[in-house]
């Protein structure tokens, strides 16, 4: 072997023992708040994750483009949880107040006469706002977290085109 390849060698693997240990500490950290959410529906509920065709592009169109304001978001469907309608409310209410820090302010909680509930959580980012949704119905979950600028939003609404061509009929 030659000195150069002897030492790119080295290099690389130093290089990967420092990247593993400073991202170890991150890793190891506390989980965001979505996969908090997801993974307790997943394990405490044995549900099953559905696919969602071609969601990665809408992801990447959407933070391109930015339509309505949304910077980005993310979805996540569940079918066949297992789960006990007298203790979800309080399961779902204590695993959200653990995996969301004190910034983030619950502003909906509805629990209907069939047993769907949903509850949503929102909180400001600079000149957004994050906004968490968990819905449960039956034996399905859909989890949806999203960011927007509020400003877009109402100019949106003011007047909804997108790509200049108005949804509005006029």
């Amino acid at each position: 072997m030659n000195i150069t390849r002897i030492r790119t060698t080295a290099a690389a693997i130093l290089l990967t023992l420092l990247f593993n240990a400073v991202a170890a500490p991150a890793v190891a950290g506390k989980k965001n708040e979505y996969d908090a959410v997801c993974d307790h529906i997943e394990e405490r509920y044995e549900a099953k994750k559905v696919k969602i065709p071609f969601m990665w592009l809408a992801r990447a169109a959407v933070g391109i483009v930015k339509p309505a304001g949304v910077r980005s978001f993310k979805v996540t469907i569940y079918r066949e949880l297992k789960f006990s309608r007298e203790s979800l409310d309080t399961e779902m209410r204590s695993i959200m107040s653990e995996a969301f820090s004190k910034e983030w302010s619950p502003i909906l909680r509805v629990i209907t006469r069939d047993g769907e509930q949903i509850y949503m959580n929102m909180r400001e980012h600079k000149k957004n706002v994050k906004v968490f949704l968990v819905s449960i119905n039956r034996d399905e979950a859909v989890v949806v977290r999203a960011k927007f600028d509020p400003d877009k939003l109402v100019e949106f609404l003011d007047d909804p085109k997108v790509f200049g061509v108005s949804l509005d009929g006029k």
